[in-house]
């Protein structure tokens, strides 16, 4: 607006602000099509009869680049205008859809957080497989007491049991995110109610490309807080990925469906359950990886500058 009246000034037209004071009316008006890109379009319209006597449109992605073309977009739309001193022309903004656009963008702010508390319902599949480590043909217990051996055949292990994720997920650049988080879930191959606890933390990259939807793609890296009394070792650390869809659920927060996968590179050692009859050998060697499934909420605080 200050732009366009300081461009017509320039060019010997009488700015006013009443548009029954003025002959002509310079109009223009702001769309966002896609989010930011955005159109504007001028138009000169004669009071005398509403009638509109041109119109131009240009493209623009930031209010800094409209500087370098304002002048010349001005000049093209008025230049039908007779050029007498008692000339005058009222510059006009048609607020409607700038309104809209404002709008929009406040809408958006959920995904522009700096700080956001994250809080969801897991259900981690745990699965152990099997690995060969003492076992006889690699998969079997044995009593060296009896002749021939008294054999027992092991099989891989999975454990699925509910669990929560608590965590707070720092936005430090628009598309990179960090989350520490701390994890609780339930049961061990062998005592079904046992409380894990791990703690971690998320290197997230969130992607705005649609609207009213957030989807991030990170890497994680657990550490085990304790583990049963069911394992002679127990690994400390997994690393992995995964994916995390959110939508909007209101102006500060989304709700997501989070999945993943994780692996441990250390063996999860188990003492061997079955020693009365099987007693060899002492621990039985297991793979840890797990595949998680999470539903939860994040609620965001204080917007971050763009």
């Amino acid at each position: 607006m200050e732009n366009f009246s300081m461009e017509a000034g320039a060019l010997g037209f009488n700015v006013v602000r009443n548009r029954a004071e003025a002959g002509y009316t310079f109009r223009f008006e702001v769309d966002e099509p896609e989010q930011g890109q955005f159109i504007i379009q001028t138009s000169l319209i004669s009071n005398e009869n509403d009638a509109e006597l041109v119109s131009i449109s240009r493209v623009f992605s930031d209010l800094d680049e409209t500087y370098e073309f304002n002048q010349f977009l001005f000049f093209q739309t008025v230049i039908l205008i007779p050029r007498v001193s008692e000339a005058e022309v009222v510059v006009q903004t048609v607020v409607e859809t700038v309104v809209e656009t404002v709008a929009a963008e406040e809408n958006d702010d959920w995904r522009h957080k700096l700080l956001y508390l994250r809080a969801s319902l897991d259900f981690p599949i745990t699965f152990y497989a099997l690995q060969s480590n003492g076992l006889i043909g690699g998969i079997g217990i044995h009593n060296p007491s009896y002749h021939p051996h008294m054999v027992a055949p092991l099989d891989n292990k999975f454990v699925a049991a509910p669990g929560v994720t608590l965590g707070l997920e720092v936005q430090v650049h628009n598309w990179v995110s960090i989350e520490p988080f701390f994890k609780l879930d339930l049961g061990d191959p062998v005592e079904e109610v046992f409380f894990n606890l791990a703690a971690g933390a998320s290197l997230k990259f969130p992607l705005k490309f649609f609207p009213n939807t957030l989807l991030t793609p990170y890497a994680t890296f657990i550490y085990h807080l304790n583990s049963s009394d069911a394992f002679d070792e127990f690994p400390a650390f997994a690393v992995g990925g995964g994916l995390q869809l959110g939508i909007k659920g209101g102006n500060n927060g989304s709700l997501f469906i989070d999945l993943s996968y994780t692996i441990s590179f250390q063996d999860a050692v188990m003492h061997n359950p079955y020693t009365a009859l099987y007693p060899e050998p002492a621990v039985i060697h297991y793979r840890r990886s797990v595949i998680g499934i999470g539903f939860g909420y994040k609620y965001g605080f204080i917007d971050r500058r763009r």
